[in-house]
Protein backbone atom coordinates (compact mmCIF):
# COMPACT_ATOMS: atom_id res chain seq x y z
CA UNK A 1 0.00 0.00 0.00
CA UNK A 2 1.53 3.13 -0.83
CA UNK A 3 1.69 6.38 1.26
CA UNK A 4 -1.43 7.95 0.13
CA UNK A 5 -3.50 4.90 0.18
CA UNK A 6 -2.34 4.19 3.92
CA UNK A 7 -3.11 8.13 4.52
CA UNK A 8 -6.69 8.13 2.53
CA UNK A 9 -7.23 4.93 4.55
CA UNK A 10 -6.65 6.65 8.02
CA UNK A 11 -8.81 9.59 7.26
CA UNK A 12 -11.53 7.41 6.40
CA UNK A 13 -11.00 6.01 10.22
CA UNK A 14 -10.99 9.20 11.34
CA UNK A 15 -14.07 10.27 9.70
CA UNK A 16 -16.05 7.23 10.74
CA UNK A 17 -14.99 8.44 14.45
CA UNK A 18 -16.24 11.88 14.04
CA UNK A 19 -19.40 10.30 12.56
CA UNK A 20 -19.83 8.00 15.86
CA UNK A 21 -19.26 11.57 17.35
CA UNK A 22 -21.71 13.68 16.11
CA UNK A 23 -24.17 10.74 15.85
CA UNK A 24 -24.09 10.25 19.92
CA UNK A 25 -24.21 13.91 20.47
CA UNK A 26 -27.24 15.74 18.75
CA UNK A 27 -25.60 19.04 20.01
CA UNK A 28 -22.38 18.62 18.24
CA UNK A 29 -23.34 20.03 14.34
CA UNK A 30 -20.03 19.55 12.97
CA UNK A 31 -16.38 18.83 14.00
CA UNK A 32 -13.38 19.64 11.50
CA UNK A 33 -9.81 18.37 11.86
CA UNK A 34 -6.42 19.66 10.25
CA UNK A 35 -2.72 19.46 10.79
CA UNK A 36 -0.93 22.61 12.58
CA UNK A 37 -0.02 23.78 8.80
CA UNK A 38 -3.62 24.59 8.19
CA UNK A 39 -4.05 20.90 6.08
CA UNK A 40 -7.57 19.09 5.94
CA UNK A 41 -7.20 16.02 7.44
CA UNK A 42 -11.03 15.23 7.35
CA UNK A 43 -14.43 17.33 8.06
CA UNK A 44 -17.92 16.41 8.65
CA UNK A 45 -21.01 18.46 8.90
CA UNK A 46 -24.75 18.25 9.52
CA UNK A 47 -25.52 20.94 7.30
CA UNK A 48 -23.61 22.45 4.80
CA UNK A 49 -21.42 26.10 5.96
CA UNK A 50 -20.93 29.03 3.92
CA UNK A 51 -16.82 28.79 4.17
CA UNK A 52 -15.10 25.68 2.63
CA UNK A 53 -13.68 22.85 4.51
CA UNK A 54 -10.02 24.06 3.82
CA UNK A 55 -10.68 27.62 4.49
CA UNK A 56 -12.52 26.48 8.36
CA UNK A 57 -9.62 24.88 8.51
CA UNK A 58 -6.77 26.98 7.70
CA UNK A 59 -8.60 29.88 9.63
CA UNK A 60 -8.96 27.58 12.64
CA UNK A 61 -5.29 26.60 12.13
CA UNK A 62 -4.50 30.64 12.62
CA UNK A 63 -6.68 31.25 15.42
CA UNK A 64 -5.27 28.56 17.34
CA UNK A 65 -1.32 29.57 16.73
CA UNK A 66 -1.98 33.42 17.30
CA UNK A 67 -3.95 32.49 20.49
CA UNK A 68 -1.19 30.63 21.94
CA UNK A 69 1.38 33.08 21.12
CA UNK A 70 -1.08 35.37 22.81
CA UNK A 71 -1.39 33.70 26.06
CA UNK A 72 2.26 32.74 25.74
CA UNK A 73 3.61 35.26 25.62
CA UNK A 74 1.21 38.13 27.86
CA UNK A 75 0.33 35.58 30.25
CA UNK A 76 3.49 32.51 30.29
CA UNK A 77 0.70 29.84 29.44
CA UNK A 78 -0.05 27.27 27.47
CA UNK A 79 -3.03 27.32 25.55
CA UNK A 80 -5.73 24.94 26.66
CA UNK A 81 -8.51 25.58 24.36
CA UNK A 82 -10.35 28.82 22.70
CA UNK A 83 -14.21 29.02 22.38
CA UNK A 84 -16.17 31.69 20.23
CA UNK A 85 -19.74 32.45 20.89
CA UNK A 86 -22.40 33.27 18.22
CA UNK A 87 -26.10 33.59 18.08
CA UNK A 88 -27.07 30.20 18.30
CA UNK A 89 -23.75 28.21 17.92
CA UNK A 90 -20.41 27.94 19.45
CA UNK A 91 -16.86 27.79 17.92
CA UNK A 92 -14.97 25.11 20.48
CA UNK A 93 -11.07 24.87 19.12
CA UNK A 94 -8.80 22.93 20.33
CA UNK A 95 -4.99 22.14 19.82
CA UNK A 96 -3.03 19.61 20.00
CA UNK A 97 0.84 18.32 19.79
CA UNK A 98 -0.24 17.13 16.04
CA UNK A 99 -3.41 18.21 15.27
CA UNK A 100 -6.10 21.30 15.50
CA UNK A 101 -9.85 20.87 15.84
CA UNK A 102 -12.80 22.77 15.70
CA UNK A 103 -16.18 21.58 16.93
CA UNK A 104 -19.25 23.13 15.70
CA UNK A 105 -21.84 22.90 18.84
CA UNK A 106 -25.81 24.07 18.69
CA UNK A 107 -25.43 26.77 21.61
CA UNK A 108 -28.68 25.83 23.42
CA UNK A 109 -28.49 22.32 23.12
CA UNK A 110 -24.66 22.74 24.89
CA UNK A 111 -25.75 25.04 27.14
CA UNK A 112 -28.66 23.16 28.38
CA UNK A 113 -25.74 20.18 28.90
CA UNK A 114 -23.15 22.08 30.26
CA UNK A 115 -21.06 23.63 27.97
CA UNK A 116 -17.81 22.72 30.39
CA UNK A 117 -19.17 19.10 29.64
CA UNK A 118 -18.57 19.37 26.06
CA UNK A 119 -15.20 20.77 26.34
CA UNK A 120 -13.79 18.12 28.81
CA UNK A 121 -15.01 15.29 26.24
CA UNK A 122 -13.96 16.99 23.23
CA UNK A 123 -10.82 17.39 24.27
CA UNK A 124 -10.29 13.88 25.31
CA UNK A 125 -11.59 13.11 21.68
CA UNK A 126 -9.37 15.51 20.21
CA UNK A 127 -6.34 13.72 22.48
CA UNK A 128 -7.65 10.36 20.73
CA UNK A 129 -7.60 11.22 17.46
CA UNK A 130 -4.23 13.11 17.85
CA UNK A 131 -2.71 9.79 18.91
CA UNK A 132 -3.87 8.37 15.61
CA UNK A 133 -2.37 10.47 13.52
CA UNK A 134 0.97 10.97 15.47
CA UNK A 135 2.07 7.47 14.31
CA UNK A 136 0.73 7.48 11.03
CA UNK A 137 1.89 8.69 7.56
CA UNK A 138 -0.18 12.09 7.65
CA UNK A 139 2.25 13.88 10.10
CA UNK A 140 4.76 12.67 7.62
CA UNK A 141 3.24 14.22 4.64
CA UNK A 142 2.49 17.09 6.25
CA UNK A 143 3.92 20.09 3.91
CA UNK A 144 5.98 22.19 6.77
CA UNK A 145 7.32 18.86 7.56
CA UNK A 146 8.27 17.49 4.09
CA UNK A 147 9.95 20.97 3.18
CA UNK A 148 12.30 20.70 6.28
CA UNK A 149 13.24 17.17 5.11
CA UNK A 150 13.22 18.21 1.59
CA UNK A 151 15.38 21.55 2.05
CA UNK A 152 17.36 21.41 5.00
CA UNK A 153 19.27 24.15 4.74
CA UNK A 154 15.57 25.94 5.12
CA UNK A 155 16.46 29.46 6.44
CA UNK A 156 12.89 30.70 6.47
CA UNK A 157 9.87 28.50 5.90
CA UNK A 158 6.47 30.20 6.36
CA UNK A 159 2.62 29.04 6.00
CA UNK A 160 -0.02 31.55 6.17
CA UNK A 161 -3.20 32.80 4.65
CA UNK A 162 -3.12 35.19 1.43
CA UNK A 163 -4.29 37.62 3.65
CA UNK A 164 -1.62 37.55 5.74
CA UNK A 165 -2.41 35.95 9.07
CA UNK A 166 0.35 33.71 9.85
CA UNK A 167 -0.51 29.53 10.28
CA UNK A 168 2.98 28.45 11.31
CA UNK A 169 6.47 29.65 10.89
CA UNK A 170 9.90 29.25 11.13
CA UNK A 171 12.05 32.52 11.54
CA UNK A 172 13.76 35.21 13.51
CA UNK A 173 12.20 37.81 12.49
CA UNK A 174 8.23 39.00 14.27
CA UNK A 175 5.60 36.53 12.56
CA UNK A 176 3.00 39.39 11.80
CA UNK A 177 5.65 41.40 9.88
CA UNK A 178 7.23 38.83 8.26
CA UNK A 179 3.25 36.99 7.40
CA UNK A 180 2.10 40.67 6.38
CA UNK A 181 4.96 41.54 3.65
CA UNK A 182 4.68 37.89 2.35
CA UNK A 183 0.98 38.37 1.78
CA UNK A 184 1.55 41.82 0.23
CA UNK A 185 4.23 41.01 -2.35
CA UNK A 186 1.87 37.81 -3.22
CA UNK A 187 -1.56 39.70 -3.69
CA UNK A 188 0.68 43.01 -4.92
CA UNK A 189 2.29 40.27 -7.96
CA UNK A 190 -1.45 38.85 -8.47
CA UNK A 191 -2.81 42.24 -9.53
CA UNK A 192 0.54 42.95 -11.45
CA UNK A 193 0.20 40.04 -13.52
CA UNK A 194 -3.83 40.44 -13.89
CA UNK A 195 -5.59 38.12 -11.85
CA UNK A 196 -3.83 35.23 -13.32
CA UNK A 197 -3.08 32.19 -10.94
CA UNK A 198 0.44 33.10 -9.98
CA UNK A 199 2.81 29.71 -9.97
CA UNK A 200 5.61 31.24 -7.99
CA UNK A 201 7.68 34.38 -7.36
CA UNK A 202 11.39 34.61 -6.53
CA UNK A 203 13.13 37.19 -5.01
CA UNK A 204 16.75 36.85 -5.55
CA UNK A 205 19.92 38.04 -3.76
CA UNK A 206 23.72 38.51 -4.04
CA UNK A 207 23.53 35.03 -2.36
CA UNK A 208 20.26 33.67 -0.93
CA UNK A 209 16.61 33.62 -2.30
CA UNK A 210 13.07 33.63 -1.20
CA UNK A 211 10.20 31.56 -2.91
CA UNK A 212 6.90 32.61 -2.81
CA UNK A 213 4.44 30.14 -3.94
CA UNK A 214 0.56 29.82 -3.45
CA UNK A 215 -0.35 26.49 -1.93
CA UNK A 216 -4.11 26.42 -2.31
CA UNK A 217 -7.09 28.85 -2.44
CA UNK A 218 -6.34 30.20 1.01
CA UNK A 219 -2.72 29.94 1.50
CA UNK A 220 0.95 31.18 0.63
CA UNK A 221 4.00 28.99 0.92
CA UNK A 222 7.24 30.90 1.96
CA UNK A 223 10.69 29.37 2.33
CA UNK A 224 14.23 31.38 2.05
CA UNK A 225 17.49 29.36 1.27
CA UNK A 226 21.02 30.47 0.72
CA UNK A 227 21.10 30.30 -2.62
CA UNK A 228 21.14 32.46 -5.65
CA UNK A 229 22.06 30.01 -8.80
CA UNK A 230 18.67 29.84 -10.67
CA UNK A 231 19.57 25.97 -11.24
CA UNK A 232 19.35 25.30 -8.08
CA UNK A 233 17.14 27.60 -7.44
CA UNK A 234 14.49 25.59 -10.08
CA UNK A 235 15.30 22.23 -8.15
CA UNK A 236 14.61 23.70 -5.09
CA UNK A 237 10.71 24.59 -6.60
CA UNK A 238 10.84 21.44 -8.27
CA UNK A 239 11.18 19.89 -5.23
CA UNK A 240 8.50 22.29 -3.65
CA UNK A 241 5.95 21.58 -6.13
CA UNK A 242 6.12 17.75 -5.55
CA UNK A 243 5.68 17.73 -2.33
CA UNK A 244 1.93 20.06 -2.73
CA UNK A 245 0.62 19.00 -5.37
Amino acid sequence: MSTKEKVSVLEKEIKKLIEKEISENPAIIGINIGTQDGTLITSVHKKKLKLTKNEVTSANSSILILSKKMLNDSLNQNISHNIIAGKDVYLLSILTNNIIMVSYLDRELAELEGLHTFTKNLKKFALKISAIVETSEIIREEIFVSIKRAIPNTLILAILTKDGIPIKIQSTMPESMLSAMISAIYNLSEVLIEKQNIEYSIITGESGSIIIIGLDENRILAIAVPEADETKIGTYIAKIKSIIK
